[in-house]
């Protein structure tokens, strides 16, 4: 007696086939990162390279936003460069600052630079287990109202929280803040 196992024909798929291709397209590809002890993921298509931070320094522009620590020159684009540390209130370790790695990716449009400690690799995470973040995680601001974080999930018993890229750029802009407090 001859076993049909692995030997279908080309072309067509078999029902393990077909649960094996749902399960990929239900997962989700983040790229796995540490700030301070905090294990995040971006969605890894959001990526546009990471590059190691110290080759490149970062210069301070005058009456940027808070969340921008400057602007850094990769093959002749300047690019704004927010620091997680800073924008996450996590104290910047002095000993991991040569280790330091920019991501760099695309937020509305534009192009932005992650300052962040170290790069994990890509995480794959079923679709089903990235839960909400919790209200109290929410750290809206500006008129958006958009979060730094969509999600929450484990991976390997990790806690990793699922950033938002639209929601970590938000800015606050004080001088109109105290512009509509006057108006009232």
């Amino acid at each position: 007696m001859t076993s049909d196992i692995g030997n279908s024909p080309r072309g067509t798929s078999t029902a393990w086939d077909d649960e094996q291709a749902a399960k990929l397209q239900d997962q989700l590809k983040l790229a796995g990162f540490f700030v301070g002890g905090g294990l995040y993921g971006i969605d890894i298509m959001r990526i546009k390279e990471v590059i190691q931070a110290t080759p490149y320094p970062v210069r301070p522009v005058p009456h940027a936003p808070d969340i921008i620590e400057g602007v850094i020159t990769l093959r002749g684009v300047v690019i704004p460069v927010i620091d997680l540390r800073k924008r996450f209130n996590v104290a910047i370790d002095e000993e991991t600052v040569p280790f330091n790695k920019l991501i760099i990716v695309s937020v509305k449009g534009r192009i932005v630079g992650l300052k962040v400690d170290k790069v994990l690799g890509e995480l794959r995470v079923d679709a089903d287990e990235v839960r909400p973040a919790p209200s109290m995680l929410s750290a809206s601001v500006g008129e958006d109202g958009e979060d730094f974080f969509s999600g929450v999930c484990k991976v390997d018993g990790d806690v990793v929280f699922v950033v938002n890229l639209e929601g970590l750029i938000v800015t606050r802009n004080p001088r109109r803040s105290a512009d509509d407090n006057r108006s009232r």
